[in-house]
């Protein structure tokens, strides 16, 4: 429709594939900026049994690959938060692919060559399809087994949200993440790491960390922008370098799609995927 000129704009909503082959199409312009968007795969903390393995399996996702095969670009490197929320470090820990070490630490965890592990991500979805498929084949040729388990969207929601135990659950969920309600790290972070005490919370790995829940007490009611920092820069860390609960693709690039004679669009990186259409006007053609 966008193509023939039978709709003026959409927003997030196609493939990477699909968005690199509307670039070449003169009468579409492709708006790109960045976005309070964060995913990752949610890994299950007790049955994975130790940081340790946690911190392993983060060494062994494509990092590389995920960026430029599945999202071709549409993703940069961060933690857990987003560089446009206050509170994000710049120097937050970054794992970088390193399969020797991720297969050390988890032997070192109590795992052993040839024990499997389960990942469940949605299906119908190309991108987290090529996703699984990268991780699983780093995951293999550890030694070790990574099954992949399509499901609805809908089995992913209610397995995160719901109460069921974590050894009901499987190993780590794909595909996972999160903006938040407005600019504040605590909003980003409180509904998906603090301590799950029944349904409704998506702390989908049942991931607790007491030091984690004590920085996070402090930063709901934090009264200066350089105490926040200090809390969050700890709290990054925990939640990457020292006890990760999750494996972080990155922060999304948002993209929107606009025939070229749709002028005066601006995006919000917090109402993500929005158009502000009292700004916006059709320019008249020549």
């Amino acid at each position: 429709l966008l193509e023939n000129g039978n709709a003026d704009g959409l927003a997030q909503n196609l493939t990477p594939d699909d968005v690199d082959a509307m670039k070449s199409n003169p009468d579409i312009v492709i708006e790109t900026y960045p976005s309070t968007a964060v995913y990752w795969v949610i890994m299950n903390a007790p049955r994975l049994l130790t940081p340790e393995a946690r911190q392993g399996f983060s060494y062994a996702f494509p990092y590389d690959d995920v960026i430029d095969s599945a999202y071709r670009g549409l993703v940069q490197r961060s933690g857990p938060v987003p560089s446009t929320v206050i509170g994000y470090d710049p120097d937050v820990f970054l794992y970088q692919t390193d399969l020797e070490k991720a297969k050390e630490l988890i032997i070192s965890a109590g795992f052993n060559e040839g024990d499997s592990f389960d990942y469940m991500f949605q299906s119908g979805d190309a991108v987290e399809r090529v996703i699984a498929q990268l991780f699983q084949a780093n995951v293999n040729s550890m030694g070790f087994n990574l099954e992949l388990i399509e499901v609805d969207r809908s089995a992913i929601v209610e397995a995160v949200y719901g109460d069921s135990p974590a050894e009901e659950r499987p190993m780590f969920f794909g595909g996972w993440g999160w903006w938040p309600d407005y600019n504040d790290p605590w909003n980003q972070l409180d509904p998906n790491f603090s301590p799950k005490d029944g349904a409704g919370v998506s702390n989908g790995g049942w991931w607790v960390n007491e030091r984690f829940s004590e920085l996070m007490d402090l930063s709901q009611n934090f009264q200066t922008e350089e105490e926040l920092n200090e809390w969050m820069k700890e709290i990054q860390n925990i939640l990457t370098e020292q006890d990760p609960p999750a494996i972080y693709y990155g922060q999304v690039l948002w993209y929107t799609v606009l025939r070229k004679d749709i002028k005066g669009f601006v995006p919000n990186p917090i109402y993500l995927s929005s158009y502000n259409f009292s700004d916006m006007y059709r320019e008249p053609s020549a």
